[in-house]
């Protein structure tokens, strides 16, 4: 994206970053990767605090070990690649906010890289305590999700009772200057 597109330009290509849970099998390169990485590293944080280690998991066998993890993220055994989010576990407020920040970052460079990417939460405390035994992720720290990654063969989510898509007009979702507020 340049200096010169219009808004709607960026707009419509935000736009189209996507959940995605379906991938082709070829390997990323380790050079992909490492733009992932450095797109995340410059991702803003609370204090500037930069709350995250992250754990590069390219390994077949250790991907299927974490889509065991819980059954809603089974298609992760299938991502050629996957960036687990390791948390210091000091903040867990700020932290959880910094969380969502780097991941919505890895999903938009995995775009702009002509990729896709798909979050994954391990659950709930258990599950989390499994992924961190798989990964060798030290107690004190948390760690709740990782973002899969690769070329996209579909946007169709394949969890049985997938949502349905789209998006819920302005209307149902701004207010203007207080609740409930419309533009007048």
């Amino acid at each position: 994206m340049t200096a010169s597109n219009s808004g709607r330009e960026t707009a419509r290509e935000l736009n189209k970053v996507r959940q995605y849970r379906q991938y082709l099998p070829d390997p990323l390169s380790d050079e992909l990767l490492d733009t992932l990485l450095e797109i995340a590293r410059w991702t803003g944080s609370s204090r500037n605090t930069q709350p995250w280690h992250f754990i590069v998991v390219t390994d077949k066998e250790r991907l299927r070990q974490l889509s065991e993890v819980r059954e809603a993220i089974g298609w992760i055994a299938t991502a050629p690649a996957a960036i687990a989010l390791v948390m210091n576990g000091a903040n867990p407020a700020s932290e959880s906010y910094d969380e969502g920040r780097v991941t919505e970052r890895l999903l938009i460079g995995a775009h702009l890289l002509g990729l896709g990417g798909g979050t994954a939460w391990y659950g709930d405390e258990n599950q989390q305590a499994r992924a961190k035994e798989i990964l060798g992720i030290p107690a004190g720290r948390t760690a709740r999700s990782l973002v899969a990654l690769g070329s996209i063969t579909t946007s169709r989510d394949p969890r049985p009772g997938a949502a349905a898509g789209g998006r819920k007009p302005l209307a149902e979702l701004v207010s203007r200057e207080q609740f409930g507020k419309s533009r007048s």
